[in-house]
């Protein structure tokens, strides 16, 4: 691994956590208006917003991490996490809240 690589990949990570707060707020607004939210997917939402940015700052660390032991450059892989978890997050919106009529 390199460091600038991982000095890139942390900053963006960051970056990352803050768009991701704020799009899970606004989407948050405009699903309990276009959308039939039940309880648990109000739960699930919640959580969203937590979940995401703080899944931006432990990919960050374990980059970090990885580095600092000298893993390969597989461990590139773990600044994927957070995308990942936004297509879950987008996946559950889609498929699983009702869309009103």
């Amino acid at each position: 691994m390199d460091l600038s690589w991982v000095i890139a990949g942390t900053i963006v990570q960051s970056l990352l956590a803050y768009v991701l707060f704020f799009m899970v707020a606004v989407g948050f607004s405009a699903i309990g208006t276009s959308h039939r939210p039940t309880p648990l997917d109000y739960t699930v939402l919640n959580s969203a917003i937590y979940v995401l940015p703080a899944c931006c700052v432990m990919s960050a660390i374990l980059g970090i991490l990885f580095y600092h032991f000298g893993a390969s450059k597989m461990a590139y892989l773990w600044y994927v996490m957070p995308l990942a978890f936004t297509a879950a997050y987008f996946g559950y919106i889609w498929f699983f809240i009702e869309k009103k009529v």
